[in-house]
């Protein structure tokens, strides 16, 4: 498999999937906003890390950029994306990231089918209509007018693939993990199916939870009610309309 890589202001270089202009998005949201550090969202050294939906790595590496005394677990089921998750942890030797080529769900199932959108890697989803507001309406905006939102462009090539998936109760169970300091949610649509994969008795287990959910079918209300009876005080904060295309979505901080 073919690698492209690019740079940023900092120095850092990774390698990635799809297009530049994504992988720029999520570097901005990850090392520049920190949007994953806020409201109480705290990494201390020798903290138990969940990954879920690792996409390329970015969250990793900022986590390593930041505290390189902990221990992360990063989950992602495409392969293709995987290879490049691989490729960047290989590039900063990071030996403290364990990589796992499946992703988190309700069930344990060896052949889930995902959408993988080979432009926009990062969106690829067991739930295309909950990413996309409406496929046949995007067409149409990009078939008739001028391509405003570039990023619409990018979810026109697609694939079925099909992917393993595992609950979380499961991994916990055969990995030995005793603690999760920070579960880390960025699932595309899938973000309750996570958190409904999580046995009564490994609740406890988890500090803090911070992710990205979309909001649709009730999801934002349900995760909020599930959160609050497992204890957690939770803050939100709604992601800016990009891509257009997008249904609703929050940034999402639980703190016990």
């Amino acid at each position: 498999m073919s690698r492209k890589k690019m740079s940023f202001a900092n120095e850092l270089e990774f390698y990635y999937i799809s297009s530049p202009e994504e992988t720029e998005y999520i570097y901005s949201e990850i090392f520049t906003e920190q949007q994953y550090l806020r409201h109480g969202i705290v990494i201390n050294e020798g903290d138990c890390i969940f990954d879920v939906g690792a996409n390329i790595g970015l969250f990793s590496l900022f986590v390593n950029s930041i505290q390189k005394q902990v221990k992360i677990y990063a989950f992602e089921p495409i392969e293709q994306t995987f290879f490049i998750l691989k490729e960047n942890t290989r590039l900063y030797n990071l030996d403290n990231v364990q990589l796992f080529n499946y992703g988190i769900s309700s069930e344990d199932n060896p052949e889930k089918i995902f959408v993988f959108y080979p432009n926009m890697a990062g969106n690829s989803t067991t739930k295309p209509g909950d990413i996309i507001a409406d496929a046949d309406d995007v067409k149409e905006e990009i078939n008739s007018e001028p391509i405003e939102d570039l990023f619409a462009s990018f979810f026109q090539e697609e694939q079925q693939v099909k992917c393993e998936v595992k609950t979380l109760s499961s991994v916990i169970n055969e990995l030995g993990i005793d603690s999760i300091d920070l579960l880390k949610i960025d699932v595309e649509g899938a973000e309750y199916e996570v958190l409904q994969g999580i046995a009564d008795k490994d609740w406890p287990k988890i500090k803090q939870i911070v992710g990205e959910v979309h909001n649709k079918q009730g999801r934002l209300d349900k995760i909020q009610k599930l959160l609050i009876s497992q204890g957690f005080k939770i803050e939100l904060e709604k992601r800016a309309e990009l891509p257009t295309t997008y249904v609703d979505t929050y940034n999402l901080y639980a703190v016990r």
